[in-house]
């Protein structure tokens, strides 16, 4: 009894004590981590380089209320116009 006191102990150390980490790697041109309780509430962080060498970078946070950015410095280019014959 004793013996499984301590192993079901040390189960449950071992396991308070791994990181939250969820996502967490590097590329060449590209990073992302992520930290939380997978499936229900996580934040992190992804940037990317562009081939003009430009970094990118997204913050966000996805919980129960959703995916939802919370800083970054991408800002989309607005759409070419499209002209319209009327005719």
């Amino acid at each position: 009894m004793k013996i499984a006191l301590a192993l079901f102990l040390c189960l449950v150390g071992v396991s308070l004590a791994l990181p939250s980490d969820i996502i967490d790697f590097e590329l060449d041109n590209h990073e992302h981590e992520q930290e939380g309780q997978a499936g229900r509430a996580v934040e992190g962080e992804y940037s990317w380089v562009a081939p003009n060498g430009e970094e990118y970078v997204v913050q966000y946070v996805a919980d129960h209320l959703g995916y939802r950015v919370v800083d970054s410095n991408v800002v989309p280019e607005a759409p070419e116009p499209v002209e319209v014959d009327d005719e």
